[in-house]
């Protein structure tokens, strides 16, 4: 089945000091099918391996997942997006909500660290 994943498992991946690290890898282990990546999520992520590591990691993680043949990249659809954000009465983040709209949108699960995030996910 394919999947799609939160920001939180991939910083996790890419930062061995992450206390989710060891997690994330049997996660990324166990994957098969096609890994589904929006570009509001490749930009966090990149965002917060360059601040919490370095530019060297983040140029890592996009080498990574541009060399990936299983995983397909999303591009962001604002007015969509806006809409469906302002439909949420729950307090998350503009990303979060985006891959709550793609989850719904491919029918796939969710992936993340996030236990509001998981837990609105389950909800949908």
């Amino acid at each position: 089945m394919a999947s799609l994943i939160d920001s939180s498992v991939w910083v996790a991946l890419f930062l061995d000091f992450d206390t989710q690290h060891t997690k994330a890898e049997r996660l990324f282990l166990k994957l098969k099918g096609k890994i589904y990546l929006p570009y509001c999520v490749f930009s966090e992520v990149a965002t917060v391996l360059a601040y919490k590591h370095s530019k060297k990691q983040a140029n890592q993680f996009l080498s990574f997942v541009e060399e990936n043949h299983d995983i397909n990249f999303l591009e962001d659809s604002s007015a969509e997006e806006v809409s469906f954000y302002k439909s949420q009465s729950a307090r998350i983040s503009f990303s979060d909500a985006a891959l709550l709209l793609f989850m719904r949108r491919l029918k796939t699960n969710l992936i993340t660290f996030d236990k509001q995030l998981e837990r609105l996910a389950r909800e949908i």
